[in-house]
């Protein structure tokens, strides 16, 4: 059997050509070196019972590279980076005087990060499928988390 140098060196042109097949458009360096390793895993794994060895390499490396693909997409849609502006508390202007010293000693007693999830639920209207995107978390998580606050505050009542 070959040493893997001489196999990664004769493949070189079928990582490539994969990469293209996946139409890669950026991070070319990353790809490739996922398909090297995908090429040494099938090195690896290769029985040469099973057949030859180039189709069994090519799947594994474009298996590879879309699977890297796939993990990418799902990091950029899951993970949005913030705008570097701060993001203010939004209360109400309207509220009656003392009706707002009530409320603002209850959330008082919540963090405000907290304060901002009951403000964008409540005052801003926004659904749970909404707020997951912005608070990177699931419909059920962020129901379970607006009842633990509101168990809170109801304590500090």
């Amino acid at each position: 059997m070959f040493q893997f140098d001489e196999i990664l060196e004769q493949y070189e042109p079928m990582i490539s050509a994969a990469i293209r097949k996946c139409r890669i458009y950026k991070n070319h360096e990353h790809y490739a070196q996922t398909a090297r390793i995908a090429l040494w895993k099938a090195w690896k794994k290769y029985d040469h019972v099973q057949g030859d060895f180039a189709p069994y390499a090519f799947t594994c490396i474009r298996g590879s590279i879309l699977d890297e693909l796939k993990k990418e997409n799902r990091y950029e849609e899951r993970y949005q980076p913030e705008q570097d502006d701060i993001i203010e508390l939004y209360l109400p202007t309207s509220i009656e005087s003392d009706v707002s010293n009530i409320l603002e000693g209850l959330l008082n007693n919540i963090t405000k990060a907290e304060q901002q999830f009951l403000i964008d639920y409540y005052i801003g209207g926004y659904s749970y499928e909404e707020l997951s995107v912005k608070y990177h978390a699931s419909a059920a998580t962020l129901q379970k988390r607006r009842t633990r606050i509101l168990e809170k505050v109801r304590k500090a009542i």
